[in-house]
């Protein structure tokens, strides 16, 4: 295809004579020089279709990490703000399943589409990454956050969980700040839901090192790691915030069928999980 039909295709689009070092753009070298496509007016299958009809090796592209300011001031120990002034916060992401034709530059674009006021977003290796936003009167809520990671899930053949992280005016302490947030993230991975945020897990991530050193909650916790199901029974209702029909539906099971598993869940252990403060003390014997 010549330039005029993609022009008659992409409007947006526009030829420059070096790259354009701008995460809004797709570019391609294209004929001694470089055309550039608006991100933001692409489609994932779009995406997609331009990596292979300009034939892009993307592979080595794939494995290199952005240098980007942010990098520096987060993981390296660069002491510089990226920028002046802001409130700012990460989502981070961790994606643990992809296969082999997984492309991290199309699926890092995609994410960042459904953002609002993206400042940066980048691979730390080769399924972590983050994405950094500034508050602007308007941010994802935790159900849209989901909805947009299931909605890249679905079309990358991908599983992906994330944390949403708080808004924090930036300064030095903001590294101080997403360092903590990171080891949550890492630590509750596999204990939480797909999104998650600080309330979501507090309890459980700092009451984890005092309930280790209490005789009683070890022994309860003894008593329970002999039946393995009940973890997931009690996580169930906990997530579900004790709607019996949500956590049935979480399960994969009849309403009744739970209902008879928590009857005898009391008759064994003498604690009701329709009770909040018998469910707390529950879910805490989990973690």
């Amino acid at each position: 295809m010549n330039f005029n039909q993609f022009k008659s295709i992409y409007p947006s689009a526009f030829l420059t004579d070096v790259s354009k070092n701008d995460q809004a753009f797709l570019t391609f070298p294209y004929q001694n020089k470089w055309i550039n496509f608006d991100e933001n007016q692409l489609t994932v299958s779009e995406k997609k279709l331009l990596y292979l009809i300009f034939n892009q090796d993307i592979t080595m592209q794939n494995l290199e990490t952005p240098q980007s300011k942010w990098y520096q001031f987060l993981i390296e120990d660069n002491p510089s703000l990226p920028i002046e002034k802001g409130i700012y916060r990460v989502v981070q992401f961790d994606i643990t399943k992809k296969d082999t034709r997984f492309d991290k530059k199309l699926w890092l674009s995609s994410f960042k589409s459904f953002f609002k006021d993206v400042q940066e977003a980048f691979f730390i290796d080769d399924h972590y990454g983050l994405l950094i936003h500034r508050y602007s009167g308007f941010s994802a809520a935790q159900e849209e956050t989901i909805g947009i990671l299931q909605t890249l899930d679905d079309d990358f053949s991908t599983k992906t969980s994330g944390y949403i992280g708080q808004y924090w005016p930036l300064s030095l302490d903001f590294k101080q700040f997403f360092k903590e947030e990171q080891t949550i993230f890492l630590n509750q991975l596999q204990k939480s839901k797909q999104v998650f945020s600080l309330s979501d897990v507090a309890l459980s991530y700092y009451a984890s090192e005092a309930l280790s050193k209490s005789p009683i909650i070890q022994q309860l916790k003894k008593d329970l790691a002999s039946h393995p199901e009940i973890k997931e029974l009690i996580t169930a209702i906990w997530l579900n915030q004790g709607n019996i029909s949500l956590a049935a539906k979480y399960l994969y099971i009849h309403r009744n069928t739970l209902q008879y598993r928590l009857d005898r869940f009391f008759e064994e252990f003498g604690f009701s999980l329709k009770d909040r403060n018998d469910l707390l003390l529950c879910y805490l014997l989990t973690i």
